[in-house]
């Protein structure tokens, strides 16, 4: 009786760590500014929170972006263009996810940082913000104010559809997976902790079930 006791104690134990672990970002844990209004707003006074989802629509370029920061983490969330006829737009749709951008850094369009590239035929690229650098392929990336790595894989799902993405870096090492695949990933990278922020461009685009939890290895 004591050995199934001590059993049901240490699962309970280990479950209780595995769920600590893993947290789902909610609107509290962001703030919001726009290129023409970079002072910290409310999230829901920017965007639209419905049915579970951040839906992102209007005019004005602007960015979601966590209070904390995070360091040697694994992020996950999904995101689909909005193909609303109400927010119909003209041109290549264009968003993206940031991450490690360092707590001193900006509040600007856009900031300091690693940004996983969510476009039209290049969603997965990295692109390396003001400066920040990273080993791709063994090569040092150049520095400088916006510096494209592409991806070496594309697998993203048709319009309308969720796609899945996968983010993690630990000590300096970045990987970018889309939808289960392996699309891009660096070694060494300049900055390896930081902000996370998800950028609106004028293109329609929802995300949910925003995710995420330490990793103690690559």
């Amino acid at each position: 009786m004591f050995q199934k006791s001590t059993f049901v104690i240490l699962l309970l134990f280990i479950l209780s760590s595995c769920a600590v672990q893993q947290k789902s970002l909610e609107t509290n844990d962001w703030y919001a500014f726009t290129k023409t209004n970079t002072a910290q707003q409310e999230p829901s006074k920017v965007y639209e929170f419905a049915d579970g989802m951040i839906r992102m629509h209007g005019e004005d370029l602007s960015c979601l972006m966590t209070k904390k920061s995070y360091k040697n983490f694994e992020l996950t969330l999904e995101y689909r263009w909005n193909l609303d006829e109400k927010y119909k737009m003209k041109g290549t749709k264009n968003s993206g996810v940031m991450y490690n951008i360092p707590l001193d850094a900006s509040d600007k369009i856009w900031p300091k940082g690693i940004q996983f590239q969510i476009k039209e035929k290049t969603t997965g690229d990295f692109i390396f913000l003001d400066q920040v650098t990273a080993k791709v392929n063994g090569k040092l990336v150049e520095a400088g104010a916006s510096v494209v790595s592409p991806k070496f894989l594309e697998n993203e799902n048709p319009y309308g559809e969720w796609n899945l993405v996968v983010i993690k870096s630990f000590n300096g090492k970045i990987t970018q997976y889309l939808n289960g695949k392996l699309v891009n990933e660096g070694t060494e990278a300049s900055s390896t902790e930081g902000k996370i922020s998800l950028n609106y461009e004028r293109s329609p685009i929802d995300f949910k079930n925003i995710k995420i939890k330490n990793i103690s290895k690559e």
